[in-house]
């Protein structure tokens, strides 16, 4: 688990095994922006392919000026708190890699960022990458293929790459990115799009990234509070964010053979008063183009929940996690979730709180 600037490493059974360390702990000796700062954004992967770990953060060495990093970091064994393979990998000499999302892939690990320029931080675009997967397992040198799309579309922002669960996609299968698409923002209907990563480490120059469809989904407002990172209320000290302007990580892919399944979530103003609620999606393709199979909001009360994960098992079930507060909720942890038979569109579980808060966040940035 990562979480700022600190890792931990923790048994199946929650014991601590390491840790809290700062993240750039793991390039000590390594030397260069990895070694030197801790910027943090990270994000840790478990690659079940190869039983191997990922971790992964940002390094801005010259922060707002260029130039702009990626560190990412494979275990050399199943064991986390054992050696790593580490990159250092340049993603911009004039754009910051912001908001970094990481998906497994068969043929790569695969990152979406969010884009600003140097010293003036204005928006720069959604940016997509690829690291070389097969030589970064053997801790080989290893390249990367990266897309500056705001020459595609400088609207384009807030994508999640595909992050694979349970058996490998058919061969050659592209990795999938999606974002969501507000009427209110100039697009019609509400939708989401879905993108193709297509890469090729025989010619990396031949890949591609190109628009696979926008798929129209039911009606939703993003807009929580005018998009101001102080939102969601707490029993005490400021309003925090509601993050409601993109999908919410992750992605996650899962072939069940005769078709395959993106799940995903966002948040959503429920009731035109900012009150956030969990849409949710199950997106399906059976050989052809993708398709929205389900969706929902979950919203069941008067409590705000947001900042949600969305993942299926392979029995075809879904649970869904989020964050709960209001003016006299801490800040909380709770989960639903539904059966595959269970009628579509609906959270069937009920609502079981995980870690119940006891305090409040009190710093005015939200």
């Amino acid at each position: 688990q990562a979480v700022n600037l600190v890792f931990s490493v923790y048994s199946r059974a929650g014991a601590l095994l390491y840790g809290p360390a700062n993240i750039n702990t793991i390039w000590s000796g390594f030397g260069g922006a990895c070694q030197n700062t801790n910027n943090g954004d990270p994000i840790v992967q478990y690659d079940h392919l190869a039983d191997r770990w990922l971790i992964s953060q940002f390094a801005l060495p010259s922060y707002p000026f260029g130039p702009f990093y990626q560190c990412v970091a494979i275990s050399q064994t199943p064991d986390p708190t054992g050696a790593w393979y580490r990159y250092a990998f340049l993603i911009s000499n004039t754009k910051m890699n912001d908001y970094p999302k990481i998906g497994v892939w068969p043929d790569g690990y695969y990152m979406s960022v969010n884009q600003f320029q140097q010293i003036t931080l204005s928006w720069a675009g959604q940016g997509a990458v690829v690291f070389e997967r097969d030589k970064m397992l053997l801790g080989q040198t290893a390249r990367a293929v990266y897309f500056d799309l705001y020459g595609t579309d400088p609207n384009l922002g807030g994508m999640l790459p595909s992050d694979l669960d349970g058996p490998a996609p058919p061969a050659g299968t592209p990795n999938y990115f999606a974002e969501i698409d507000d009427d209110a923002w100039g697009y019609s209907p509400d939708q989401v799009q879905i993108w193709k990563f297509q890469t090729n480490w025989a010619s990396p120059l031949s890949s591609t990234f190109t628009f696979a469809g926008a798929l129209p989904v039911a009606a939703f407002d993003a807009n929580m509070c005018g998009y101001s990172r102080n939102c969601i209320p707490q029993p005490g000290g400021t309003k925090v964010d509601a993050i409601s302007d993109r999908l919410m990580y992750r992605l996650q892919y899962r072939n069940f053979g005769g078709h395959e399944t993106l799940v995903t979530n966002h948040t959503v103003d429920v009731n035109g008063s900012d009150r956030a609620g969990v849409r949710w999606y199950e997106l399906r393709r059976t050989g052809g183009a993708w398709s929205v199979y389900q969706q929902g909001t979950y919203s069941p009360d008067a409590n705000h929940r947001w900042m949600g994960s969305a993942a299926m098992n392979g029995a075809g079930d879904i649970a869904l996690g989020y964050s709960v507060s209001s003016t006299s909720v801490y800040p909380s942890i709770r989960y639903t979730g539904r059966l595959a038979g269970d009628p579509l569109g609906q959270m069937t579980q009920g609502e079981t709180t995980l870690m119940a808060g006891g305090g409040y966040q009190t710093h005015s940035s939200g």
